[in-house]
């Protein structure tokens, strides 16, 4: 599989379909790895890919000083091609400028699970064959399990729960800097006329940027989980946002990155559209 995904990797910087090859390479232990940019075909043996590539590489499609002028390969896991869908109905980029490697492992994060080169080429091939992959199986079921026993707590208690959580955010951003989906040149945490957020670590800054986030993420996420790794007081960000995810499903019938030509829901109008929240 590895010998299959430098081969594609080969072909489209051999033939200049593309000057730049985003994927994965070997960390320092058999269980890390960490992103390599490929930009000659005779370096495409730096990439690897085992169920330990967890970064999400979408996060680097709309980096001003890392997209070259002409097209980009990027290695794409389902939760790569979801992100791309996400950042094309936003039109963050041309997507002909794009290039999708497929791949995909049984079990992420487990080792010796097996991992293949998916079958599509194009964007729209890929969400569709995403889409039948997690058919009937939720690919966040850990994280499902426990947004549902959030669920089950009074507002008081899951106040709480976030409140201590929260306190221990040291307003690193880390999260925001793996978020494919985070991709303004100004956040509105740094805009400070007015200051919308307070900016020092301090209990009611630190609400309100996690939560102000997570609107943000309305109907955007695809739940790839990348802010809660890269989180370095372990904040299960994932949860929150899993959460937010479930309501946009249930008052829209809406899930994030499986078809890039459907109107967004935080993005559109339906003449039709109940508007039971304001009743």
């Amino acid at each position: 599989m590895i010998e299959q995904l430098r081969q594609r990797a080969r072909e489209l910087l051999g033939e200049g379909t593309v000057a730049l090859v985003i994927g994965y390479g070997r960390g320092n232990s058999p269980q890390a790895t960490f992103p390599v940019f490929i930009k000659k075909a005779d370096e495409v043996d730096r990439l690897v890919f085992n169920p330990f590539c967890r970064n999400n590489l979408a996060v680097y499609l709309t980096r001003k000083d890392i997209m070259p002028k002409g097209a980009v390969g990027l290695v794409a896991r389902p939760e790569e091609v979801r992100s791309v869908a996400v950042l094309v109905q936003e039109q963050q980029f041309d997507p002909d400028k794009v290039v999708l490697i497929g791949v995909a492992c049984a079990e992420p994060g487990k080792e010796g699970a097996a991992c293949e080169m998916l079958k599509g080429r194009t964007l729209k091939e890929l969400e569709a064959e995403v889409a039948e992959r997690l058919k009937g199986r939720d690919p966040a079921q850990e994280v499902a399990a426990k947004v549902q026993e959030l669920e089950a707590m009074t507002p008081e208690q899951r106040l709480a729960f976030w409140e201590k959580e929260f306190s221990r955010c040291i307003r690193c951003y880390a999260c925001r800097q793996a978020c494919p989906m985070c991709y303004c040149e100004r956040c509105i945490v740094e805009k400070n006329q007015p200051q919308w957020i307070p900016s020092s670590p301090r209990p009611l800054g630190n609400y309100f940027w996690n939560v102000i986030r997570a609107f943000h993420l309305a109907g955007r996420c695809i739940g790839c989980g990348a802010c809660a790794r890269a989180c370095p007081m372990g904040i299960p960000l994932d949860l929150l946002n899993a959460k937010v995810a479930r309501e946009v499903k249930e008052s829209f019938a809406y899930e994030a990155g499986f078809d890039h030509e459907v109107p967004p829901p935080m993005a559109s109008f339906r003449t039709d559209d109940e508007q039971e929240f304001i009743k």
